[in-house]
């Protein structure tokens, strides 16, 4: 049985790419972590992590037997809640993914009220604005934000945002207020690195029609909050979901563009169609679902 408590801690271990990460959440050591993982290695006459390198980086053996450690992982928490739903309360880990501001500003407030009725469940959260892989992250469910690619996955629509234009009243004193999208290209525009279809490039709705507008400004970000912030510093013009501004919460940042920044983008929680969703996985999609429509 050591053996498979060691898969499970490998799997976890990459997944949180930590080793000091893993201990806390085991309440351990960071030296027992690392003895079980060279034990491990032992076990199996191969190293699996790169040693030589300040971050976690798994040799090709470690990527391998990586995608089985999740497997038993899986498996583990499938037994576990086929249980729980036996006994009808939901209990072990919930494990989920989600975009740094979302995870930021909505989420922690569904999570604390999720966890208050059930009591049994344990979530883990990790953030992160680049595309995560469900399977290989070993993640239950992961929360997207814009339209999804063509996928294996499953995916379940728990809400939208909107996306609208913002700048600071002295930004717009200094430089003049944009009357039409095509007015931006004599303004500093905050680019999102991530943002679908390009961070080069912001749609925009008129009368006749669709229209894409390109865009060019000083500063570039793979999350909205240094966006917000610059925004709110006076430093240009940028194109942010609302929830990321309300975190901002300055009455000095306005809209601008209003008649032409309708833009709606869905929020899906997405999820493996490896095995039938565990009883935690649908009960949280089915909380935030309710909970981001009360948003």
């Amino acid at each position: 049985m050591k053996s498979i408590d060691d898969m499970l801690l490998f799997s976890r271990l990459v997944e949180l790419k930590s080793f000091t990460a893993a201990a806390d959440e085991l309440e351990i050591s960071r030296s027992l972590v690392s003895k079980r993982i060279s034990r491990l290695e032992n076990d199996l006459g191969v190293q699996l992590i790169n040693r030589s390198t300040r971050q976690l980086e798994l040799t090709e053996a470690g990527r391998t037997f990586h995608q089985y450690c999740v497997q038993l992982a899986g498996t583990v928490n499938d037994a576990i809640n086929a249980v729980s739903e036996i006994r009808g309360k939901p209990k072990g880990n919930l494990s989920i993914n989600a975009p740094v501001t979302f995870g930021q500003t909505i989420l922690p407030s569904a999570i604390v009220e999720f966890l208050a009725t059930y009591t049994d469940v344990r979530i883990s959260l990790n953030l992160s604005d680049q595309f995560v892989d469900v399977i290989e992250g070993g993640f239950d469910i992961v929360i997207r934000i814009g339209t999804l690619k063509d996928s294996t996955l499953r995916a379940r629509k728990i809400g939208s945002t909107a996306l609208h234009v913002y700048a600071h009243k002295n930004y717009l004193e200094k430089y003049g207020t944009p009357k039409m999208p095509i007015d931006l290209k004599n303004h500093n525009c905050l680019a999102y690195k991530h943002m679908e279809g390009g961070s080069d490039v912001w749609r925009f709705t008129n009368p006749s029609g669709d229209e894409e507008i390109p865009i060019k400004g000083n500063f570039i970000a793979a999350n909205g909050v240094p966006l917000a912030k610059a925004v709110q510093a006076g430093l240009g013009i940028a194109m942010l979901t609302d929830f990321t501004m309300d975190a901002i919460k300055d009455n000095n940042v306005v809209q601008i563009l209003e008649s032409y920044s309708k833009q709606v983008v869905d929020i899906y929680a997405v999820y493996p169609t490896t095995r039938k969703p565990p009883l935690n996985t649908r009960l949280f999609i089915d909380f935030l679902n309710e909970y981001m429509s009360i948003e």
